[in-house]
């Protein structure tokens, strides 16, 4: 790839714009350059800025291939984050938003489509007979937590170390530390600069599948908590699945001391299964939210629970709101893709296959390297990662962080980017893969994968 030629000619250091120095500066990076002139960090989005001193900057994608500005294609194992469950460039969803672009887009008044789209979450969610829209994972988070405070009169929240519930003022936190953990439950500090201090003193973060910090948190807290939030499996920290038996027992634990259940199912929601990690686990929450593969790549989100929970926001005692919430275009997005899944025979089964080719693929690319790796998979989410010293695979979130070696990853990263794949570069963030993924395509990215092992085994040019 051209992307590989133009990295031998720069340096491994940035500039003070985060762009790679060298004798000639790529596509990519004069577009980035020029973005950032105009962008603040050159995207919308701090996780999204990660991608520098290598930057890419795609001008399409179609099926499970990016192509950058310099015409680059590219595997991706990011999709977006996730939404695109049958792959870029889906023409089902983009059919029915073409056609809905003939239409009405936003009227601010109720559509048909609400109650398609609705109904159709409905149907596939075990918890949810009504819900609310939203525009992002982070409002839906916002606004289910404020409607457990409103049904139950409680303040607390109590949350999970490594769950990210979006970047609202009261759920951002800073991750936890060695000290943070051997001292058991704790208010988390502030997650972000220019947050209030005070915002967290209402939440409190236990370390995940911890049986016995949840009873004794609940048991001294239980008359003050309003719900305990988490994803079913936690996906932003490496990829930590549920330890058998706990949500369960968070589920029955919170509702003996009266609180509500949050399942944060953003991520998880019609990607475990088409009900999601409730669906995958058997168990059901009290109020649910998901987005990503909600809208296959439209921004969309959705929250709900039982008529009698969602009661306060049916009668206007509680309050959510926004312009562009539950708009016709996204209602449209939400329609086609839950149709899809509903009507694709075999969907979840193919998505597990071509996780699992890609699981193998990896661990055997490992195998053969001298460097150890945590190696998770749920579904369609995998998680890699190297490590500086081995660990089990199904080790808690704080292992799952303290033991990456995150400098070998980002040089990974970047070779295989080089190569023609990406991921993206922080290792605590899963692989997404989708329908569009054929085996071919996994097995040329796991040939790809390991030549920038490979690479990476050697020593850095100086």
């Amino acid at each position: 790839m051209k992307l590989a030629a133009e990295l031998e000619n720069t340096a491994d250091a940035g500039s003070e714009h985060g762009l790679t120095t060298g004798p000639v500066a790529s596509s990519n990076e004069v577009t980035y350059a020029e973005t950032r002139a105009v962008v603040a960090g050159g995207g919308s989005s701090n996780m999204r800025n990660a991608g520098v001193p290598v930057p890419l900057v795609v001008s399409s994608a179609s099926g499970c291939r990016i192509t950058d500005v310099e015409g680059n294609e590219l595997i991706d194992l990011n999709m977006g984050y996730g939404p695109h469950l049958f792959g870029y460039d889906d023409q089902d969803v983009l059919g029915a938003i073409a056609d809905q672009l003939t239409h009405a887009t936003m009227t601010g008044l109720p559509h048909a489509l609400d109650h398609q789209a609705g109904e159709l979450i409905a149907a596939l969610v075990p918890s949810i007979e009504q819900v609310r829209f939203a525009n992002s994972g982070t409002e839906a988070v916002a606004s289910a937590v404020r409607l457990a405070r409103a049904v139950t009169g409680r303040d607390t929240i109590v949350t999970f170390e490594g769950h990210y519930h979006g970047w609202s003022e009261t759920l951002l936190r800073a991750p936890a530390t060695a000290n943070d953990r051997a001292t058991g439950p704790r208010r988390p500090r502030s997650g972000a600069l220019g947050m209030i201090p005070e915002a967290h003193a209402h939440t409190i973060e236990l370390p995940f599948n911890d049986f016995k910090g949840l009873e004794d948190t609940l048991a001294e807290h239980g008359e003050s908590v309003a719900a305990v939030i988490l994803e079913p499996v936690c996906a932003n920290a490496g990829l930590v699945l549920p330890a058998e038996g706990f949500l369960e027992h968070v589920v029955t634990t919170a509702r003996r001391h009266g609180a509500l259940v949050i399942f944060d199912e953003v991520i998880t929601g019609f990607r475990l299964a088409a009900g999601g990690g409730q669906e995958a686990y058997g168990v059901t929450p009290d109020i649910t939210v998901v987005s990503k593969t909600l809208g296959g790549g439209f921004p969309v989100a959705a929250f709900g629970g039982s008529r009698e929970i969602m009661e306060p926001l049916a009668n206007n005692t509680a309050f959510h709101a926004g312009v562009y919430a539950g708009n016709h275009l996204a209602m449209r997005a939400v329609v086609a893709t839950l149709t899809k899944i509903l009507n694709t025979t075999q969907l979840y089964a193919t998505l597990e296959q071509r996780g699992a080719e890609l699981e193998r693929g990896v661990r055997e690319v490992f195998a053969k390297s001298t460097f150890s790796a945590r190696i998770v998979r749920s579904g369609s989410l995998v998680s890699v990662a190297i490590l500086k010293e081995p660990a089990d695979d199904d080790c808690a979130t704080d292992c799952a962080v303290d033991k990456i070696d995150f400098d070998a990853n980002r040089r990974f990263q970047i070779e295989s980017q080089a190569r023609g794949v990406y991921f993206h570069p922080n290792p605590l963030e899963p692989w997404f893969i989708s329908t569009a993924h054929s085996q071919a395509d996994i097995e040329e990215a796991v040939d790809v994968l390991a030549e920038a092992l490979d690479a990476v085994a050697k020593p850095p040019r100086r």
